[in-house]
């Protein structure tokens, strides 16, 4: 620990934990809860998670801390890491589309949950230790840009492979209404 800093306990972390993370993690952990089984869902409300990842991880590069060359470089490629991985083993498992209604039947998976999970908790660990340990801002600014940009790399991914699946004229073993 820092000399000039005492120990942050939990509840002091938790109390100055900015309100708008306890909606948004109540909101993720039950729209991916729902994930782990087999659901119907809107498009638009299907690419609500991607999206918020997607923004959460540009804004990671862009509002936490000043961006240098090496910084955007390893955010990059931890984005092309995240894209690539989606494309082996984060892609929807579409089962059904429903285009008239604009709906899709997804597999259920454990998945969506804890990706969403670890990158979420990753996130605000990382949002903890930069508030009570500024003197290691450097590794910290470093260790955010990889989490940043895995998340928005991975997440966009997912949700192109969703909406290609939604927008395909006919793609097996989907059934097509």
């Amino acid at each position: 620990m820092h000399p000039d800093s005492q120990a942050a306990g939990l509840g002091q972390i938790i109390s100055h934990t900015p309100l708008w993370v306890w909606p948004v993690l109540l909101y993720v952990m039950f729209r991916t809860l729902r994930a782990t089984r087999e659901r119907n869902g809107s498009i638009v409300g299907l690419l609500a998670i991607p999206v918020l990842f997607v923004a959460w991880g540009i804004s990671g590069l862009i509002a936490r801390h000043h961006v240098t060359a090496p910084i955007a470089a390893e955010w990059l490629a931890f984005a092309a890491f995240g894209a690539a991985l989606t494309s082996r083993v984060g892609r929807p498992t579409v089962l059904e589309v429903d285009r008239e209604k604009g709906r899709l039947r997804l597999a259920g998976s454990w998945g969506p949950f804890i990706r969403v999970l670890a990158v979420f908790t990753a996130k605000y660990t990382l949002g903890v230790l930069m508030a009570i340990r500024p003197d290691i801002g450097e590794p910290l600014a470093f260790a955010d840009a990889a989490v940043s940009g895995f998340s928005a790399g991975y997440f966009l991914f997912f949700a192109i492979a969703l909406y290609r699946a939604y927008a395909a004229p006919f793609s097996l073993p989907m059934i097509q209404r």
